[in-house]
């Protein structure tokens, strides 16, 4: 949180920045602390170049005992805690210095996600920088891992259109064309960062350089790292990520060699599949509220009472009763629906509300 948790409290805590030295001395004694807590305790690398640091990031995953959040902020030593979210911020007082804190981020990983976890967060906003020009390609990035993104979902239901290739890191790297080498020998500049991020098949300059995104991706950046990449490192190197094939096919292509690398193939129609099918029951259930002489508040009970009744058996609907599997109603073709479903509706609606209300 950039050392800002805590700016909001009614009496100010002084959260100081740390210098490389002090960080990397407290940080250390945190990590010694947490691992008597979790099985897994790591930091992740911070952006090279940095004269001072807002906090100190810590990722725990892997729980050994019974524990609360007071217990834990005994044991550091901390004056007060806020959470938000999975991470938990501390704030603890700075050895020898009288009214001074540093911020302590312990954020809690998903089970079995550490090691992705880790890497996800370190390097500043490496994997930010990632994320945004393979999102124009058809892929996340996020702290669950490397998803596409359905094409035939995507502009319909946007939060259902993810499906997961792979939360392991060498993977992700090599897919991306990342050098795994390269990264595990770490970077000493921002310059480095930028070189091997932009190494990637992935990369293409133009997913950055049209004015309006580009003025969008700085208000968003609001750290330097991510902005001196747009703003700065990409206009110096003006050769990189020149790529003469257009997007779409890019991307066409890309999404279809993911699926069968990662064996995604048969989930990806799978999830096709069910979103038509959901739209399909979509459209019923918007004929249905048509047809019901109700409004308001009337309408709305009579909805629900017949979406938890209705059922189908040897096709054609029912309410469901005693000895009667629970078979929801399935996905209609238009003219069952306006043939069969319809008029059947407009004569047992009553009898679903009467049972809800039984």
């Amino acid at each position: 949180m950039g050392g800002r948790a805590f700016n909001l409290r009614a009496i100010p805590i002084n959260i100081k920045r740390l210098p490389p030295v002090m960080y990397l001395e407290l940080r250390d004694r945190c990590i010694l602390i947490l691992q008597a807590y979790y099985g897994n305790v790591g930091s992740p690398t911070e952006a090279p170049e940095k004269n001072d640091h807002g906090d100190i990031d810590v990722i725990v995953g892997n729980r050994l005992c019974e524990f609360s959040t007071m217990d834990l902020a005994q044991d550091l030593g901390a004056m007060d805690h806020v959470k938000n979210g999975h991470t938990t911020s501390f704030a603890i007082h700075i050895p020898e210095k009288e009214n001074k804190f540093f911020q302590l981020d312990v954020q809690t990983c998903k089970q079995g996600f550490f090691e992705w976890e880790t890497i996800y967060n370190a390097y500043g906003d490496l994997w930010a920088i990632i994320g945004m020009f393979v999102a124009r390609l058809g892929f996340t990035i996020n702290d669950s891992g490397l998803h596409v993104r359905v094409p035939e979902i995507e502009s319909i239901h946007p939060r259902d259109c993810l499906l997961r290739l792979t939360y392991r890191p060498k993977e992700i790297m090599v897919f991306l064309g990342l050098d795994i080498d390269c990264y595990d020998f770490g970077f000493k500049t921002l310059d480095e960062v930028s070189i091997w991020a932009t190494t990637s098949r992935f990369f293409r300059r133009d997913c950055f350089e049209k004015s309006k995104e580009k003025e969008q991706m700085g208000k968003k950046a609001q750290r330097p790292m991510m902005e001196n990449f747009i703003t700065e490192w990409l206009p110096k190197h003006l050769s990189i990520g020149v790529v003469k094939e257009d997007r779409q096919s890019q991307r066409e292509r890309l999404i279809k060699e993911a699926l069968e690398t990662f064996g995604k193939t048969t989930e990806n129609q799978q999830m096709v599949v069910n979103h038509k099918q959901r739209l399909m029951k979509d459209i019923m259930w918007r004929k249905i509220v048509k047809v019901l002489p109700l409004e308001g508040k009337d309408l709305g009970e009579a909805i629900k009472a017949l979406k938890a009744l209705l059922r189908w058996e040897d096709g054609r609907p029912v309410l469901c009763v005693e000895g009667i599997p629970d078979t929801r109603i399935p996905a209609l073709e238009d003219d069952i629906v306006d043939s069969v479903v319809l008029p059947w509706v407009v004569e047992h609606w009553q009898e679903a509300l009467n049972r809800k209300k039984a």
